[in-house]
């Protein structure tokens, strides 16, 4: 994902991206899960596959000791923000925000589409081989209920918009949510702060580190959990 991000930005094709243009319509494999980690990295796997969370926890916990501390957390922050800063100055600005919600997680915007709420239905989303979709963003075409691609009814509270159904703290945008100052950009010193802010909420017994057993479900993961359960 941050090689492709990167990629596109070197190439320059972040300046033109459109907002509202994804991918052309066509056949298409199903990631019917998907998994935004606290930094707003998409992270899909197939039905039946683990919850892509684990993908994000192996990526994160870079000494492999399986425990994710402060300083990785950090840097899992750091690393996205990077590969979404195409012109290296330190701060998001519009164009790659709009990059970052348009063609990176179109989930955050296009909710009736890429799996938020409709009237308690699921909407399946389908992805084209060997695109960039593929890698980072749904394509158009979709219809249909999916598997458990995970929107979530969010029963103690009303439908969970944009990203908020597929990450652990319910962020409907998780880029603009550390725009402290709201101005539209995001510098580094802030998504940095915004790290520091949900690793202490995530980190429920204070001791410096997340394990897998310590973090939550998100809403997704766990209506898909009960839709199995209500199987059996």
């Amino acid at each position: 994902m941050r090689r492709w991000i990167l990629a596109l930005g070197t190439s320059g094709l972040l300046a033109g991206v459109a907002v509202g243009q994804p991918s052309a319509p066509g056949p298409h494999p199903i990631y019917s899960q998907l998994f935004i980690s606290p930094c707003g990295e998409p992270y899909r796997a197939g039905d039946g596959d683990p919850y892509p969370e684990v993908l994000w926890f192996k990526q994160a916990d870079a000494n492999h000791d399986g425990v994710i501390d402060k300083a990785e957390f950090r840097a899992d922050h750091a690393g996205f923000f990077d590969a979404l800063d195409s012109d290296g100055n330190g701060m998001l600005d519009s164009v790659e925000i709009s990059f970052y919600e348009n063609k990176v997680v179109p989930d955050v915007l296009q909710n009736a589409r890429f799996g938020a709420l409709t009237g308690g239905r699921l909407i399946q989303v389908q992805y084209q081989p060997g695109s960039s979709a593929q890698q980072g963003g749904p394509a158009m075409g979709a219809s249909g209920p999916a598997p458990d691609l995970g929107a979530s009814r969010h029963k103690s509270g009303p439908p969970l918009e944009g990203a908020a159904a597929f990450n652990f703290l319910h962020e409907p945008e998780p880029i603009l949510a550390a725009d402290t100052n709201l101005d539209g950009r995001v510098t580094k010193a802030e998504f940095l702060d915004a790290a520091d802010r949900r690793f202490k909420r995530l980190d429920k017994d204070g001791d410096g580190k997340l394990t897998p057993a310590e973090l939550p479900m998100t809403a997704s993961q766990a209506e898909a959990a009960g839709s199995r359960r209500g199987k059996r």
